[in-house]
C-alpha cells in the first residue's frame, strides 16, 4: 500500500475588495474552489517515490483573490492553461493507484476536495478514508489537541528543512510527507493504517 500525501490550494470570492456594494454571495455548494493539487507518494518503506502537481483553471470564481496571489504566488496567467477540474482529478486518481491511503495536513483539504467533487458531479466516496498527519504530529510533539501545530512550526520542531515555497500544493505535500515519515518511522504498520472516516457533506 502507498500513502498519498496531498495538499490543495484554493480560491474564494472576495467581491467587496472590488465592489463594496456588491451583493454577490459565494456558491454554497462550493465556497472554496481548488486551483492547485499537489501530492507525494510514500511507499510502505516510508520513502517518497513519486510526486504529482496540477494547476486547475477556475470556473466558479474566475477572479483570483489578491490574498491567494500573495500567499501562493500563483498568478491569473498561471491558471489560463490549467487543467479542468475533472481532468485533474482523473489524473490524480490514476497517480494514487489502486492500493493507497490518503494523508493530509488537517481535515480541510479532504472537505474542500469533497465539495469540489460534488460541485462537478464527480464521485467522492474514495475520499472517505484518510489519515490526519497534523493530528498525529501534534500528539507526538506533546501538544494538547486544542493547540494543533501548523505546518511551518512542525517542520521547525522536527528539524526538517523547508524546500520550495510554503502555500504551494506540491511543496506543502512534500513537506507534509517528510513530517509523515518522521512521525511514523517508528510506529507499527497497523497504527499507520488506522483510517479516519470523514463526514460526507451534502
Amino acid at each position: 500500500m502507498n500513502y498519498i500525501v496531498y495538499d490543495t490550494e484554493f480560491n474564494q470570492p472576495q467581491p467587496k475588495l472590488y465592489n463594496p456594494n456588491s451583493c454577490f454571495r459565494p456558491n454554497q455548494l462550493c465556497p472554496f474552489e481548488i486551483i492547485e493539487i499537489g501530492a507525494a507518494k510514500v511507499s510502505e518503506n516510508l520513502e517518497i517515490t513519486d510526486s504529482f502537481s496540477r494547476l486547475v483553471k477556475p470556473v466558479i470564481y474566475r477572479r483570483l483573490s489578491p490574498i491567494v496571489i500573495r500567499k501562493t504566488g500563483i498568478k491569473p496567467t498561471d491558471l489560463k492553461d490549467g487543467d479542468g477540474f475533472s481532468n485533474a482529478i482523473a489524473d490524480f486518481r490514476e497517480f494514487c493507484g489502486k492500493d493507497f491511503l490518503l494523508c493530509t495536513w488537517s481535515t480541510n483539504d479532504v472537505r474542500i476536495l469533497q465539495r469540489n467533487c460534488i460541485y462537478h458531479k464527480l464521485p467522492f466516496e474514495w475520499l472517505g478514508n484518510y489519515l490526519d498527519i497534523q493530528k498525529q504530529c501534534t500528539k507526538v510533539l506533546g501538544l494538547p489537541k486544542s493547540q494543533a501545530v501548523g505546518l511551518k512550526n512542525a517542520l521547525r520542531a522536527l528539524n526538517i528543512k523547508v524546500d520550495g515555497r510554503l502555500h504551494r500544493a506540491m511543496d506543502d505535500a512534500i513537506h507534509s510527507a517528510k513530517i509523515f515519515i518522521e512521525v511514523f518511522s517508528d510506529v507499527k504498520k497497523e497504527q499507520i493504517s488506522e483510517k479516519q472516516q470523514v463526514v460526507n457533506e451534502n
